[in-house]
């Protein structure tokens, strides 16, 4: 019998339910055939609910659930495993998408009784592992439940996600609902959500502007999937080596960064090595290291500090700016991988999915900027002064404006099937003048290390890069 009110007399009656689940197939556990006639992955939250909790699909704006007078959200997420051996380990395989935002009504909530808090404070979590290689062949259904737990929130957790929907609500108040980016909070996105990124929502207008209302792309509430990472870590008990930094819960993570490098601001490299009690040396990486013991995470990178990882905040960039407010140097980001090119010369890709809309949507970088007080040929690592340092993501306009061409001209030329030219000079590829901010060259020089493209060509590894004048104009956005 299906339970039509989708109540439960208590907690322990669902989790008698979702324990009888674990170890067991989404095809063995479906009783509807609904898994088989509909194929989508949304399948697999429908068949959670009618052949383990037994209720009827809903699509209503209430929480799934009704336990005494307590309402509880049920999702179905996927884990994956990465590495190998001793360094194999448990990541979330996606965001968790939690509510489409309303942007009209968005501006007359607060945290406390907004639709976000109320669908999302009681959540259970049903894991299942997807580790398929082959999703053609391999169907969706043969994944096996791990475990449902209760989402909980610890103090800092919270603190952190009431700070970053107060950020999403005074965009959206604000009239700038166009310029949402996934990058711009640490725990809580607000990514987009539809048939793709193009779907469109009005919006509350500048105000001013003499606009009633605007357009912006159609999001929702999510929890990134770094912080997705740390939550099933923290339920499987399968990390022991992160490190957490002593934020209080009524700071930012930004504001704690700016209050641990503070004393260090227009000092040395030198003079804040002799501080810190850190050998002095040439290398680049020595920035790096002042900077995580600075913030208090010595001989740490930040894949390994808890509030970064669930930030997703990825890189630790050290800027050196010339007396000319030039760095020497463009910035490097990561490579394009050969499964990428790949995608690239498909048919059916779309910018919105594509692999570098999301890097640059969805991650955060830690950059601090030094001072050199002489010109490149003059220059000596330890009389640099430091700045600043600040948590940056590429605003959503500068990905349309920049980012997006650089994609659409690879994405043309790997459908095309000619030669890139590369090497040859007349090497096809974005280069540095292609559009003065985003580019592609190699990074290092080891001319070996290629990649093969999909028409055969064997090229050198390509990184993404931002142009150098772009990157002065970003520090001095961010430390004005």
């Amino acid at each position: 019998m299906l339970n039509e009110e989708r109540r439960f007399s208590s907690l322990e009656e669902v989790t008698k339910l979702l324990i009888g689940a674990e170890g067991k197939t989404f095809r063995e556990l479906d009783e509807t055939g609904r898994g088989d006639s509909v194929g989508n992955k949304g399948s697999l939250g429908n068949i959670i609910e009618e052949s383990v909790l037994h209720y009827p699909v809903n699509s209503d704006a209430e929480a799934d659930i009704l336990v005494g007078n307590t309402r509880y959200e049920l999702k179905v997420t996927p884990l994956k495993h990465t590495g190998k051996g001793m360094h194999r380990k448990i990541v979330a395989k996606e965001r968790l998408v939690l509510d489409i935002i309303n942007y009209e009504d968005l501006p007359g909530e607060t945290f406390e009784d907004s639709r976000f808090w109320n669908k999302s404070k009681n959540i259970i979590m049903v894991y299942y592992y997807d580790d398929r290689e082959d999703k053609k062949t391999q169907s969706r259904l043969d994944c096996m439940v791990l475990k449902s737990v209760i989402l909980h929130y610890d103090e800092n957790d919270l603190a952190m996600i009431r700070n970053d929907w107060e950020k999403i609500h005074e965009k959206v108040s604000s009239g700038h609902a166009d310029q949402l980016s996934e990058s711009d909070t640490n725990y809580l996105a607000a990514c987009t959500k539809g048939a793709n990124a193009s779907s469109m929502r009005d919006a509350p207008a500048p105000h001013g502007s003499g606009l009633s209302k605007i357009r912006a792309k159609q999001r929702a509430f999510s929890f990134k999937s770094s912080f997705m990472t740390s939550i099933a870590e923290r339920a499987l008990v399968s990390r022991i080596d992160e490190y957490s930094l002593p934020i209080p819960a009524n700071q930012t993570l930004s504001e704690f960064l700016k209050e641990r490098m503070n004393p260090y601001i227009g000092k040395t490299v030198d003079n804040i090595s002799l501080r810190l009690g850190v050998p002095k040396t040439a290398s680049k990486a020595n920035k790096s290291r002042l900077i995580m013991k600075m913030v208090g995470a010595d001989g740490r990178s930040v894949d390994t500090v808890e509030q970064f990882r669930k930030a997703n905040v990825t890189k630790l960039k050290t800027v050196v700016q010339y007396p000319d407010g030039l760095p020497k140097e463009n910035m490097s980001f990561r490579q394009i991988t050969e499964e990428e090119w790949q995608g690239l010369a498909s048919f059916d890709a779309k910018w919105e999915d594509s692999f570098l809309y999301e890097y640059f949507e969805e991650n955060k970088f830690f950059i601090v900027p030094f001072e050199s007080p002489v010109p490149y040929p003059q220059h000596v690592a330890g009389e640099d002064r430091l700045t600043g340092g600040f948590l940056w993501n590429m605003p959503e306009a500068d990905i349309e404006r920049y980012v997006r061409p650089v994609w659409e001209r690879l994405h043309e030329l790997m459908l095309s099937g000619r030669s890139v030219h590369y090497g040859r000079g007349t090497n096809l590829l974005p280069g540095t003048s292609f559009n003065g901010v985003c580019h592609l060259r190699p990074k290092g020089r080891n001319s070996d290390d290629v990649v093969r493209l999909p028409n055969g060509e064997s090229i050198t590894k390509q990184c993404f890069w931002l142009d150098r004048r772009y990157v002065a104009k970003l520090i001095r956005e961010n430390q004005s």
